[in-house]
């Protein structure tokens, strides 16, 4: 989903997703969460399918995030 069609709905539980992972894996840093997520296949996991992801809890997203770094190398600080 491109950023000029999310809707508000949508962006808010963007924001929320990076806040939650900045405060996990990079010590708070949402401009390098933002640029982790955005460029792998999360962002679009959590953009285009909305309606499902918005249901899931912190924790699931948050382990779910975490094996996809680890899957695939991703760096992380924390």
């Amino acid at each position: 989903m491109s950023t000029n069609k999310m809707t508000s709905e949508v962006m808010e539980y963007v924001v929320w997703v990076i806040e939650i992972a900045a405060r996990e894996f990079f010590n708070g840093d949402k401009t390098i969460t933002y640029d982790v997520l955005k460029n792998s296949n999360l962002w679009d996991l959590y953009t285009e399918h909305y309606e499902t992801t918005h249901t899931l809890g912190s924790e699931y997203i948050l382990n779910e995030i975490r094996e996809y770094f680890v899957k695939n190398e991703v760096k992380f600080s924390c």
